[in-house]
């Protein structure tokens, strides 16, 4: 049985739980990254519009993080807690990135309906899955290192799946096109593909993780305990209670409002401000992939070396000072488009590598102060941050957009309008990140905090006979 709980990780028990990060970021990515591209230039929705509905089915996610959470928490299978909810969703995720992604002849509103129900279900499937199988990641070890560095694995296949949905949908959509394919039924055919890529390596992960996921009581668990709706708040309510955890939520709520409009505004200055066309896309998302692939191990350096809070708040700073340069430099040299890939790059992909890790330490800090353990529920208030951030974030964008006179159907922007497109990936960020900063700064559980913790409670279980 590969389970541990504070020894080292096997490497097959690392890359096991990490393939699912594959498809994590393909479905994550691709919707994020490209929806409001897609709506706004080949469905033909207005920026604002556009933006709405991705806040509509983020808010939708935000509700359904902590009910999954909950029931993963508790749920008893022969097939374990969270392996269901993980193989379940995969049906779902598919067909609802195909249909999200597909376009149809109807008139305006009934397109802003469909595409609103299309989000909504789509959130529906990925959080169905993801909520259970980061909760997952927290039951592979308590050491403070291994928990860095399983996330460095998923971290590394995360990208993997980010090379696939960042890199291939423009270029895919190009070679479709050049094959006969309208440009509708080549985004459709995309998201067949990448969503079948996506579901593969949930599955690989399901199977791996059967020895880990189990739901043989343990002395002193209630087989009876019935899961209702009082008893889901009031873990929630005892979850948020918590010092750290509210902390650590700040920490996502202002980084993940930065990471959003960075990421979903990336796609608009490759192709408006630098000119690109869907091959130049696809090689910029190429560099941006390879660049964080080529940081994760010295971030993990980083890490080992000070602390993952630490870590968090010298990546911050760079980050802030990285965007603001590139506000006063000249846009349209390729020193400048590298900069520009490699600062963004850098300043969004760090919260997937560390913060996950970080979430995980709270859950320790959890039993420590209450007596309880709960990955799925502080996991899935995590989860919530982001939908929030996600939808709050793109919104953000598209009220921008539109403001600024975006044309969706135009191939060239006015000055006016490439100027905001660069203020939404520079100073505007800015903004959040260094709120992200501040917060991080005051994070209580530091490496050697931690460590006491994890000390404390294991003299506790010697004198209560349970270890």
């Amino acid at each position: 049985m590969e389970k541990i709980n504070n020894d080292k990780l096997t490497f097959r028990a690392k890359l096991g739980y990490s393939s699912a990060s594959i498809g994590d970021a393909v479905a994550y990515m691709l919707v994020t990254t490209f929806i409001m591209f897609f709506l706004t230039t080949v469905a033909g929705l207005q920026p604002a519009v556009a933006g709405t509905l991705t806040a509509i089915g983020t808010v939708w996610d935000a509700v359904f993080n902590p009910i999954i959470g909950y029931l993963s928490d508790h749920a008893r299978t022969r097939w374990g807690r969270r392996r269901p909810f993980m193989i379940g969703a995969c049906l779902p995720l598919i067909a609802t990135m195909v249909l999200l992604f597909s376009s149809f002849n109807v008139s305006y509103g009934v397109k802003v309906l469909y595409y609103g129900i299309m989000i909504v279900a789509f959130w529906t499937g990925f959080t169905g899955f993801f909520v259970p199988y980061y909760a997952l990641g927290a039951e592979y070890t308590k050491d403070y290192e291994e928990r860095t560095t399983l996330r460095a694995y998923a971290s590394f296949l995360n990208m993997i799946g980010t090379l696939f949905s960042m890199v291939l949908p423009t270029l895919m959509v190009e070679v479709f096109e050049n094959h006969g394919l309208s440009t509708p039924r080549a985004w459709q055919f995309t998201a067949f593909i990448l969503g079948a890529i996506s579901v593969i390596s949930i599955i690989i992960t399901g199977f791996a993780a059967k020895e880990i996921d189990v739901c043989e009581p343990e002395d002193g668990d209630d087989e009876e305990e019935k899961v209702n709706v009082i008893g889901m708040f009031r873990e929630y309510l005892q979850v948020l209670s918590l010092g750290p955890m509210r902390i650590l939520l700040c920490v996502s709520l202002f980084y993940l409002l930065a990471y959003a409009i960075l990421m979903s505004d990336f796609v608009y200055v490759l192709t408006y401000n630098l000119g690109f066309d869907g091959t130049g896309v696809s090689m910029g998302m190429l560099l941006r992939s390879v660049i964080i692939i080529a940081f994760i191990p010295p971030i993990l350096k980083l890490c080992e070396k000070t602390d993952k809070r630490l870590a968090m708040m010298y990546i911050i700073a760079g980050g802030i000072v990285g965007l603001l340069i590139l506000r006063f430099l000249p846009f349209g040299s390729m020193p400048v488009t590298v900069l520009f890939i490699l600062v963004t790059a850098i300043t969004t992909q760090t919260y997937w590598q560390i913060i996950p890790a970080i979430f995980y330490d709270v859950c320790e800090y959890d039993e420590y102060k209450t007596g309880n353990r709960r990955e799925g529920a502080i996991l899935a208030v995590q989860g919530l941050v982001e939908a929030i951030a996600s939808g709050l974030g793109t919104q953000i964008l598209g009220i921008i957009l539109q403001f600024a006179g975006f044309n969706g159907s135009a191939t060239v922007q006015s000055q006016e309008t490439l100027d905001w497109i660069l203020n939404c990936t520079t100073w505007i960020p800015v903004i959040f990140l260094i709120a992200a900063g501040v917060a991080v700064y005051k994070f209580p559980i530091t490496k050697q905090v931690y460590e006491d913790i994890v000390r404390e409670l294991s003299e506790r279980k010697k004198t209560n006979g349970t270890d």
